[in-house]
C-alpha cells in the first residue's frame, strides 16, 4: 500500500518549529484518493515508522497524527513513542464515557491529546471532559466568532497551549499572538514575508560573479578561485564544504582550486545558489528557506531518477521557487540580475513548461493539496513510494549542510 506524506510546520511564539503536522492520503493508482480516517491513519503509521523514518519526517521533533475515534477506542496511539507524537482528537470523535475514558489512560501514561479543529459554537457541554483532558487545543482561526475563543484562552491558557490554525496573513498572526495563542500553523509560515526588500545581487556581488563565469565554456577554474578568494567568509564556507563528509573528500583539500576541481561544475552551481538564498534568511523566513532547499534537492532527485537532462536546472528552479515571498516583491523583479537558464526563468515565472509540472506536483505535497495531485500526468511520474524515499533523502541531504 503506497501513501505520500506531507508535512507542515508547527511553530512556537519565537518562530522556532515545534513540530510538525504529517499529512496523509492512501493511493494505489499513483494519486490521491479518498480513504476513512482509519486507513489514512494506519497507512500513515506504517509507512512513517515502518518505511520512511519517523525522525527524519519530524526532525528530532514532535509528529501531530490524527486519530479516530474507532482507533482511540482500540488502543492504536500505544504503538506510537509518547515522546514524540501528539494524538490529534478528530473533531468528529464523539465525547462518550468510553471515549473520554481511552483519553484519560493515554494521558495517564504521559501521551500529550490535542483537540483537532476546535470551533466552539460546534461543541456542546458534553465536550468539557475532552477539554479539560486536552494540552493543545487547535483553533481554526478564521472561523472565530466573538469573545467565546478569549474567553477560553484566559480560563484554560495557563495549562492547555492553545494553537492557531489556519492563519494565512501577518494581521491574523499579529491578532493571534495579542490573544494568547502560543502555537501557530498555517500557510502564511509556509510563505513568511519580509519587511523590507532585499537585492539578491547586493547580499554578495561574488556570488554572481561565481555563477556568471560557470555558465562561460570553457570554465575558468583559476578566475572562480581568485574570486572566492577575494572573500574570507566565501572561501573558509567553501573549503569547510568541500571537506566535508558529504562530499567524500579521500584526500584533505587545501587550496580553492582543487576543490573546485574536485567538487565539479553542478555542484558548484548547487553551493553558489544555496549560499544566495541562505543570504536572505532571517528568523521569520527560516522555515521556508530551508523548504526552498530541500524542494530543490528533490527536483533534482526526481530529475536525475526519471533521466531528465540539466538536472541543475531542477535543483535550481526549486530553491528559488519562493524568492519573491522571500524578497517581498514579485517574482519577474526577484529574477532581475540572476543569470539563470530560460527553462528555469519561464518556469518560475509560471509559464506551463515540463520543469514547472514537476515544481508544481512538489508544491501541492508539500500543502497537502491533494486534489492536484489526481490530475491526470502531463510528463512520466515516479511511484508514490519512491517519489516520499526521494522526499526524505533531500530531507537529509539539507540537514547534512552547514553554514
Amino acid at each position: 500500500m503506497d501513501v505520500y506524506i506531507a508535512r507542515q510546520p508547527i511553530f512556537n511564539r519565537k518562530m522556532k518549529v515545534y513540530g510538525y503536522e504529517l499529512l496523509y492520503r492512501q493511493s494505489v493508482n499513483n494519486y490521491f484518493e479518498g480513504a476513512d480516517d482509519d486507513q489514512a491513519t494506519t497507512a500513515l503509521i506504517n509507512n512513517s515508522f515502518m518505511v520512511f523514518g519517523f525522525q527524519e519526517l519530524t526532525e528530532q521533533t514532535r509528529g501531530f497524527i490524527n486519530f479516530s475515534q474507532n482507533l482511540i477506542l482500540n488502543e492504536l496511539p500505544y504503538m506510537l513513542p509518547k515522546d514524540k507524537v501528539v494524538i490529534e482528537i478528530l473533531e468528529r470523535v464523539e465525547p462518550n464515557e468510553r471515549v473520554i475514558e481511552a483519553c484519560r489512560k493515554l494521558k495517564e501514561r504521559g501521551y500529550k491529546l490535542a483537540l483537532d479543529d476546535f470551533v466552539l459554537e460546534q461543541y456542546s457541554q458534553d465536550y468539557l471532559p475532552l477539554i479539560e483532558l486536552a494540552d493543545i487545543i487547535k483553533v481554526e482561526f478564521p472561523a472565530i466568532k466573538g469573545d467565546g475563543i478569549q474567553k477560553m484562552i484566559d480560563k484554560f491558557g495557563r495549562r492547555i497551549i492553545f494553537l492557531a490554525e489556519k492563519v494565512e496573513t501577518r494581521e491574523e498572526h499579529q491578532r493571534a499572538m495579542d490573544m494568547g495563542f502560543k502555537l501557530f500553523q498555517g500557510y502564511y509560515f509556509s510563505k513568511p514575508v519580509m519587511e523590507n526588500l532585499k537585492d539578491i545581487g547586493a547580499l554578495n556581488v561574488n556570488l554572481v560573479r561565481i555563477v556568471n563565469a560557470l555558465n562561460i565554456e570553457p570554465i575558468n577554474y583559476g578566475k572562480i578561485a581568485e574570486i572566492i578568494q577575494q572573500d574570507v567568509g566565501l572561501s573558509y564556507k567553501f573549503l569547510k564544504m568541500s571537506n566535508s563528509v558529504y562530499y567524500g573528500a579521500i584526500h584533505r583539500i587545501k587550496n580553492i582550486r582543487q576543490g573546485l576541481m574536485f567538487i565539479g561544475t553542478d555542484e558548484i552551481k548547487h553551493w553558489i545558489y544555496l549560499m544566495m538564498l541562505r543570504g536572505v534568511q532571517c528568523t521569520d523566513n527560516a522555515e521556508l528557506v530551508k523548504n526552498s532547499i530541500i524542494r530543490g534537492k528533490m527536483l533534482s532527485l526526481l530529475a536525475l531518477e526519471l533521466q531528465i537532462e540539466n538536472n541543475s536546472d531542477y535543483f535550481i528552479g526549486g530553491m528559488f521557487s519562493s524568492v519573491d515571498v522571500l524578497m517581498n516583491t514579485s517574482m519577474d523583479k526577484a529574477l532581475i540580475g540572476l543569470p539563470l537558464s530560460l527553462d528555469v526563468r519561464e518556469a518560475l515565472l509560471g509559464k506551463k513548461n515540463r520543469l514547472r509540472w514537476y515544481l508544481d506536483s512538489v508544491l501541492a505535497l508539500e500543502q497537502a493539496k491533494w486534489e492536484q495531485l489526481s490530475k491526470i500526468a502531463d510528463y512520466p511520474q515516479l511511484p508514490a513510494d519512491r517519489y516520499m524515499t526521494l522526499y526524505l533523502e533531500a530531507i537529509r541531504w539539507q540537514r547534512t549542510l552547514t553554514d
